[in-house]
């Protein structure tokens, strides 16, 4: 059956800039019954995802938009909502890239630390983060940072999307929000999935499997925030290349198991939690073995020295060198790592010395080259595995499913 679909799914990956594989969205249609897998990809179809250049992008048009509403004599304050690691904090790695921050930065100034002694009496601020759902984040942020900044401050709140309902919400506190606004996709006007009758019966599906994994009945009583179509009844439809905020429908990034069953949800976009960390596990014992073909085919030598070629700082050079080719952005990165931004950047700067990046941080024909050594070594490595443990029974053979499906 996946034969039927196999088009779209690859159009899919093309769309979310292989962000996810073929494999990826089987595996997360194996979720559901066979006779709902095309209204699963007209939902994946009508998700909207935000790349790293299309965050760089918003964010640099947000910045525009608030300091054409400020005299260029004063300065703007940017504060990352949250803790360092949250999405706020994240977000500043981004704004730093834009053109905006670059060309002014003697007028944009980033508090960090939560060190508010800086600002002056009649500020503008900026609370910074990737979305905002219901606002109720922003707000909180908000009334916890108020008593120790000066009474008298014009505040904004900057984010890359976020709800109409976030907007009144935060309007309320005199807060203005700047961003791309976006409406719930089952709205009964604008939705994107179109006239009523298709967005219904697609609203209708994302609730029967939404309500297995946060049921509408423990949201109904008060028990949770967490509702069948997105926290809240959010019913967003949208996720960035680092995370995937919990507004989103949860079929998309939910990773509990069903209400009452044994089986658990795989999701296309998971947010956190174990699957993450088992994922980021992997990747870094498979970095081992990578270090140790370097070796083996006499790549490292001219690279790392013997007294530090399986060294923690050799093996993350060589996996963000794997993960840079594989076109993953930093965030990511530093989540398979462990890492924060501050240690990327060392890990960058450090290849620069040895030519495997160059000034903009991107890979360098040498490192490419390893790369290539690496990947011929392990696909003979493979087969040559494969060819000793060939029984007579392999010298024919149909494969009865095709990426996980019959």
């Amino acid at each position: 059956m996946i034969k039927d679909y196999q088009d779209i799914i690859e159009a899919v990956c093309g769309k979310f800039n292989h962000a996810i594989t073929q494999l990826d969205i089987v595996t997360w249609l194996e979720n559901f019954d066979k006779a709902d897998w095309k209204k699963a990809l007209i939902v994946l179809n009508n998700f909207e995802f935000f790349s790293t250049n299309d965050i760089v992008k918003e964010l640099n048009n947000g910045l525009l938009q608030i300091r054409s509403q400020i005299s260029i004599e004063n300065k703007i304050y940017l504060i990352p909502l949250g803790k360092t690691g949250k999405s706020g904090s994240a977000m500043m790695y981004y704004l730093k890239k834009t053109p905006c921050f670059d060309n002014r930065k003697t007028k944009l100034e980033i508090i960090e630390n939560k060190d508010f002694s800086s600002l002056p009496d009649s500020c503008n601020i900026v609370i910074v983060d990737d979305f905002a759902g219901t606002g109720n984040s922003i707000i909180e942020f908000y009334n916890s940072i108020k008593s120790n900044i000066p009474k008298n401050h014009v505040i904004n709140a900057l984010t890359v999307a976020f709800m109409r309902k976030a907007k009144s919400s935060l309007a309320s506190h005199k807060i203005k929000l700047v961003g791309n606004e976006r409406i719930s996709c089952f709205s009964s006007r604008g939705s994107v999935f179109g006239y009523l009758p298709r967005m219904k019966a697609i609203r209708n599906f994302c609730f029967e499997y939404g309500d297995k994994l946060y049921p509408e009945q423990a949201y109904r009583e008060k028990k949770t925030k967490q509702h069948p179509l997105g926290y809240s009844n959010t019913q967003a439809l949208l996720g960035f290349e680092h995370s995937i905020p919990n507004n989103t429908l949860p079929i998309m990034w939910a990773d509990c198991k069903l209400v009452g069953q044994e089986k658990k949800w795989l999701p296309l976009f998971p947010r956190r939690g174990n699957l993450l960390i088992e994922k980021a596990k992997e990747f870094r014992q498979s970095q081992n073995y990578w270090a140790s073909i370097i070796y083996k085919v006499g790549l490292g030598e001219s690279v790392f020295s013997d007294e530090t070629k399986y060294n923690k700082g050799t093996i993350q050079l060589i996996s963000v060198m794997y993960l840079k080719k594989k076109q993953k952005n930093v965030l990511y990165i530093c989540q398979m790592l462990g890492i924060n931004l501050n240690e990327y950047d060392l890990i960058i700067e450090k290849g620069r010395e040895k030519n495997l990046f160059d000034a903009e941080g991107k890979l360098t024909a040498q490192a490419l080259q390893i790369y290539d050594e690496i990947q011929k070594k392990y696909r003979f490595q493979k087969r040559n595995i494969e060819t000793d443990l060939m029984i007579d029974e392999d010298t024919l053979y149909i494969p009865k499913r095709f990426l996980g499906s019959s």
